[in-house]
């Protein structure tokens, strides 16, 4: 993580360890590859007295940042969209054209729009020796093949950062039309056959769900790792900061200031010139509008979801309806971008859509941990990318739309559905009192890291666990609990709720599985929607919900310190078994017992009577049938609805029907 992050949040009062994880708000997670190996086209190299000209086109023997096989320019388009004080936007762009072609040849484009693309560092200024396109996504390029398989890479800065001009705007207005530029002029290159497909981790990948919701002209297809599927999420939570509420702007703000590269670079015989007056005279844009800083800050502060700052950045109600096929990755575990507003997403697409979903933290397909392990378990991500860009920009043959999930058990398996065949369970809540103390991230002082846990502070006990206790009878069998929980709560009293779910073990230790914070309503009722999930429970094991104050790190709230008095509410829990389960190729997420160890109550619960039961849940859906596959949102010929049908009966394939919406 960038130290600029940490920094950042430092001045919040986060603790060391929580401020670089949770203010680093969609930092890298995969690391940055370096250059290596020698070009094809170093024969083409100018002489070392002479300076190669990115304008005319430099290989990676000119500069050893540029992949092998790619020739590197750099392009300069309008954004639509004015910046804060009305300043036409401009937008800086590094293109990877294939050496190995006509320059004016026709390729189909994979494009990355974000903010971490700067030549001086993705976050931080690295003070690299020269300039040079970033390494961000660089395993994509050179695992992927894509510069020999003929296609051409473009990674284009947001507004605000690297060499574009204006004001960032935490995917406002201005960063959606950005993409909708970034997109079309890559369609309409002269160099371009028009499919432009859209790839991208955390910041970049919700500028891919922008694309989704955008639809512009020659959007084909969109790869989106570990995204924020809705920005107020990440900063509030029904109206309360999360821990990284003013760190993320903050450190948004201090990337945006990095300046590109002013001095030449030397590698053995090579000079390299530094940036371009152009691209550093736009770099230096927010060290010379102040306002930037002032309108971010004020956008961002806005507390009520249904304002007009929010609705603009409402990215489900966009992308209702929205035919562009989406393939991407959602750690149910994430700590950073969780999958709140998913379930709102992803239901309302008619286009088809692809998935890894499982217990891992916020890493990339291809990501491996330090023993070399898949950070998530499966091989062969760069893979399914390839065939995915090359079925809807090539219009090659590629596989059905799949689902691929990996339990918490360990286990992946593919199904027909997400969440498939379920059986809804509703409860009612046990009544309740607490007071209203818990003050959360915001309780903790500089440098103490509570119980050292992600999840909670000291003390860990039966009582701090929740005033409302609400339990299951142990499953004799297996049960899944997925999609998105939902909770009313009847209440007198002011202050906040915490409103958790647990997997109660035959010891009688609880581990989280899911959470939210909300204010209770002056009104007495209160709707709470919890985010998705997929957990299944053992044999023995039980399902519980609590209420009552926090102490998690997630958030800062400010506490009433009042009673709040819960009479009673409902629960909704949609239940579903695992032996129809279709097993596929996969390993245990590393990240899964880390996450079993600190989400696991170190305390049994006390004696709570069991009060509802989640027996016989419908079983898991069965393989698709050709009638099924169709029905995902994709259009399939005959001949692919057969393909797809013996791909799933060896495992290999699912496809997801729509969801049940649900309401936040």
């Amino acid at each position: 993580m960038a130290t600029t992050f940490a920094r950042a949040a430092g001045t919040n009062g986060v603790t060391r360890r929580r401020a670089v994880l949770a203010a680093a708000a969609f930092a890298l997670a995969t690391s940055l590859v370096g250059p290596s190996g020698a070009s094809a086209a170093a024969a083409a190299a100018p002489s070392p007295e002479k300076s190669p000209d990115v304008a005319s086109g430099i290989t990676h023997a000119q500069n050893p940042s540029v992949p092998e096989g790619a020739v590197w320019t750099e392009q300069y388009l309008p954004s639509p969209a004015a910046s804060t004080d009305g300043d036409p936007v401009e937008l800086h762009a590094d293109v990877l054209r294939p050496a190995h072609l006509p320059p004016d040849a026709r390729t189909p484009v994979i494009l990355s729009i974000g903010p971490y693309f700067s030549h001086s560092g993705a976050a931080s200024d690295e003070h690299r020796p020269f300039t040079g396109p970033t390494q961000r996504h660089r395993a994509l390029i050179d695992q992927g093949d894509l510069l020999a398989a003929g296609y051409t890479v473009v990674f284009v800065d947001l507004r605000g950062f690297g060499g574009s001009t204006g004001c960032l705007d935490f995917a406002g207005p201005g960063e959606q039309a950005d993409v909708t530029a970034a997109v079309e002029w890559a369609a309409s290159a002269a160099w371009s056959t028009g499919r432009v497909g859209m790839y991208g981790k955390s910041y970049d990948a919700m500028t891919g769900l922008m694309g989704v919701a955008a639809r512009p002209a020659g959007l084909a297809a969109v790869v989106s790792q570990e995204p924020v599927w809705d920005p107020y999420s990440y900063l509030w939570e029904n109206g309360i900061p999360t821990e990284n509420n003013r760190a993320t702007p903050e450190a948004y703000l201090q990337m945006a200031a990095l300046p590109g590269i002013a001095t030449p670079g030397h590698v053995d015989d090579l000079v390299i010139p530094p940036d371009t007056d152009r691209y550093r005279d736009n770099a230096a844009y927010e060290k010379r509008h102040p306002e930037c800083a002032t309108s971010l800050l004020s956008d961002t502060l806005v507390a009520e979801r249904t304002s007009p700052e929010w609705a603009a950045r409402d990215l489900a109600s966009r992308a209702e309806g929205s035919t562009v096929p989406l393939l991407f990755t959602q750690g149910w575990t994430e700590r950073n971008t969780r999958a709140d507003g998913l379930v709102d997403v992803i239901d309302g697409l008619e286009g088809p859509v692809s998935a890894w979903a499982g217990p891992w933290d916020h890493v990339a397909g291809n990501d491996v941990d330090s023993a070399g392990r898949l950070q998530m378990g499966r091989a062969d991500w760069f893979g399914e990318v390839r065939a995915f860009f090359d079925a809807h920009l090539r219009d090659e043959q590629g596989p059905a739309p799949s689902f691929a999930l990996l339990d918490n058990l360990g286990r992946w398996r593919t199904q027909a559905e997400w969440p498939g065949a379920t059986r809804e369970v509703t409860s009612a809540l046990s009544p309740a009192q607490y007071v209203d103390t818990g003050e959360g991230a915001g309780a903790l002082p500089d440098g103490d890291d509570g119980d050292g846990s992600f999840f909670g502070t000291a003390p860990r006990t039966a009582e701090t666990l929740g005033a409302s206790q609400t339990l299951s009878v142990p499953v004799a069998e297996e049960t899944r609990l997925t999609g998105s929980a939902a909770v009313v709560l009847h209440t007198r009293g002011e202050g906040a709720a915490h409103v958790r779910l647990w997997d109660v073990g035959a010891d009688g230790i609880p581990t989280l599985i899911d959470e939210t914070l909300t204010p209770v309503d002056a009104g007495g009722t209160t709707f709470v929607t919890l985010r998705a999930i997929d957990w299944t429970l053992s044999p023995g094991h039980a399902a519980l919900l609590t209420v009552g104050t926090t102490d998690s790190l997630l958030w800062r709230p400010s506490p009433r310190d009042s009673t709040v008095t819960i009479d009673g509410g409902t629960l909704t829990l949609h239940a579903q078994g695992t032996s129809a389960d279709v097993p596929t190729a996969g390993e245990r997420a590393p990240f899964l017992d880390a996450y079993l160890a600190d989400a696991r109550w170190p305390v049994a619960i006390g004696a709570v009577a069991p009060s509802f039961s989640l027996a016989d849940p419908v079983p898991s859906p069965t393989a698709a049938t050709g009638g099924e596959l169709a029905r995902s949102g994709g259009e399939l010929s005959s001949a692919a609805a057969l393909g797809a049908i013996a791909a799933l009966a060896l495992g290999a394939a699912l496809v997801r029907r729509r969801a049940t919406r649900s309401s936040r």
